[in-house]
C-alpha cells in the first residue's frame, strides 16, 4: 500500500509526528538522488536537517528553482517522493564544478581549502574557508547574480569586484544552515568565511566575470553548482 500523509510537513506545515515520520522514511529511501543529505533519524521532529533534506530534494529531483521545504499532500514533492511524478527528471549536469584538490590550517572551522572551478570551458583557482566559519560544504547549489561590482576590500582584487549568490546549506560540522554564501575575488588576506574566493590578478577576476556573465545569459541568470571532494 501506497504510504500516505494527512498534512502538509516541512517548513510552515502541520507536522503531524507520524506524517513526518512517514516523510522522513521516503526521503531516505532517496538518498542516492540527494547526495550528500546524510540519512535522517525517524524521530517524526521535522527539524532543521528534515527541512533541508526536502528543499535538496526538490531542488534536485523536483526541479524546483526556489524550494519552500514543505511536503504538501497530494502535491509534486509527494509525488515525486513515493514516484508517482508524470515526468521524473534526472538533474541536470552543473554549469560550474568546484573541485578541492588540497587544505591547510587545522581545525574543523578554520580549514582552508583550494581547488579549481570550471565555468565555460574555462578553469580558475579558488580557496574556501579558512577565517572561522570553515569551507563551503560538498553539493549541489544555485547560484544567481547578486552584485555585478563591488570595492570591499575582501570582495575586489585590483580594482574589480563582483559577488554571487550561492543557495543556503546544511553545515553538519556546524548543527545549521549556512547563509550568505558567495563567489567572489579572494581579496584582502587569503581565504573566505566558507565562500568560494577567486584567486587572482585583476585581469583573472574580470574574465572569471565575464565567463560567469556568459553562463547566466545561457541559463537565465541561474545556474548549478557542483562542489566535490579530490581530483
Amino acid at each position: 500500500m501506497a504510504k500516505k500523509i494527512s498534512a502538509s510537513v516541512g517548513k510552515g506545515g502541520k507536522n503531524s509526528p507520524s506524517d513526518v515520520r512517514i516523510v522522513q522514511e521516503l526521503i531516505n529511501n532517496q538518498l542516492g538522488n540527494i547526495t550528500p543529505i546524510r540519512r535522517l533519524v525517524v524521530d517524526g521532529d521535522a527539524g532543521k536537517k528534515t527541512i533541508a533534506a526536502i528543499e535538496e530534494f526538490q531542488r534536485r529531483v523536483v526541479g524546483m528553482r526556489q524550494p519552500d521545504g514543505r511536503v504538501d499532500v497530494g502535491g509534486k514533492t509527494f509525488k515525486a517522493l513515493i514516484g508517482e511524478s508524470s515526468q521524473p527528471k534526472r538533474p541536470a549536469p552543473p554549469n560550474l564544478t568546484a573541485r578541492f584538490e588540497s587544505a591547510s590550517r587545522t581545525g574543523q572551522t578554520r580549514q582552508m581549502m583550494s581547488g579549481r572551478i570550471t565555468i565555460n570551458n574555462h578553469t580558475y583557482d579558488f580557496r574556501s574557508g579558512g577565517h572561522g566559519r570553515g569551507f563551503l560544504p560538498a553539493g549541489t547549489y544555485t547560484v544567481t547574480p547578486h552584485r555585478w561590482d563591488r570595492s570591499e576590500s575582501g570582495f575586489s582584487v585590483g580594482g574589480v569586484g563582483f559577488s554571487f549568490a550561492v543557495s543556503d546549506a546544511y553545515d553538519s560540522r556546524v548543527g545549521d544552515t549556512r547563509t550568505l554564501l558567495r563567489i567572489h575575488p579572494d581579496g584582502g588576506s587569503p581565504g573566505t568565511n566558507g565562500c568560494i574566493g577567486i584567486v587572482g590578478n585583476a585581469t583573472v577576476q574580470r574574465a572569471f566575470r565575464e565567463d560567469m556573465r556568459t553562463e547566466f545569459g545561457r541559463s537565465n541568470n541561474q545556474v548549478s553548482l557542483q562542489v566535490v571532494n579530490g581530483t
